[in-house]
């Protein structure tokens, strides 16, 4: 199971030990794939890059999840907690670091205030927050951005309940919080250079954004805000998607699958 090749190129030490340690770990690792019989991705995007770095083919085959976990949780509790019951909540969910552009996030947040003043947005995610507070406050936007970080799938479900919205606009191989929050009926707005985004009918059961374009998240986001009906459509249409087709099950019997043809061709 590949979720993406390993990227040698980002190691922190330089000099000496990058210039010994990158070719080491290329040549170990490709030599390790070799002798592997069959390579899973969880989606198109990580397929192309298994093609590039060991030019080979793999097979997709998407994890399951159970969607029942996030399906009928209330977040009334937690908006009362926070003293957001009135406010529009924008979720994103993701390890704090530039990769997962949670500034594209805080950007779209800063063109929605200007027309909707009870708007706030939710980063829940563990890592470094100095620049992204700092660019809430060159923005103006500092009230309006909470920074969450949820410890296990209970508390999680409770958050992804709570916001109204889920927005996700990093290019990543895959993106399990897409589909978590597919699973808890919201709806979804998604980079078009996410893996998720290869299970997201634009207008269905979610919405698709050009990847670094802040400015059209915003405008999708207000087309939510402006038609609930249109969000309740996608939120129900999304956790149906997660149900009849990334279960557990469906998942297992995919595998078997693949491990009956290894064990045939062997």
């Amino acid at each position: 199971m590949c979720n993406e090749p390993p990227s040698w190129f980002d190691f922190k030490e330089t000099g000496i030990r990058k210039k010994i340690n990158w070719p080491l770990f290329e040549i170990w690792d490709k030599t390790s794939v070799r002798y592997i019989d069959e390579i899973l991705v969880l989606s198109h995007v990580a397929e192309r890059m298994v093609r590039d770095v060991y030019n080979r083919p793999s097979r997709v085959v998407r994890t399951g999840l159970d969607a029942e976990k996030f399906y009928d949780v209330s977040g009334e509790e937690l908006r009362k907690k926070h003293g957001l019951e009135n406010d529009f909540l924008l979720l994103q969910v993701a390890n704090l670091a530039p990769v997962k552009r949670q500034f594209d996030s805080i950007r779209a947040l800063y063109y929605l205030s200007k027309n909707y003043p009870n708007v706030k947005l939710i980063l829940d995610g563990a890592g470094p927050q100095e620049e992204l507070k700092k660019l809430t406050e060159q923005l103006g936007v500092k009230d309006r951005v909470l920074f969450w970080y949820s410890k296990c799938d209970e508390e999680l479900a409770q958050v992804y309940a709570a916001c109204d919205v889920f927005i996700f606009p990093p290019q990543i191989t895959w993106g399990l919080a897409v589909v978590e929050a597919m699973a808890s009926s919201k709806a979804v707005i998604v980079s078009k250079g996410c893996g998720a985004a290869e299970i997201i009918q634009d207008n269905v059961n979610g919405m698709l954004v050009e990847f670094g374009k802040p400015k059209e998240i915003a405008k999708k986001v207000a087309t939510l805000i402006d038609d609930p009906s249109l969000r309740k459509k996608l939120g129900e249409n999304a956790h149906e998607y997660v149900k009849n087709n990334l279960s557990w099950k469906k998942y297992a019997q995919q595998m078997e699958v693949v491990f009956q043809n290894v064990i045939r061709n062997y």
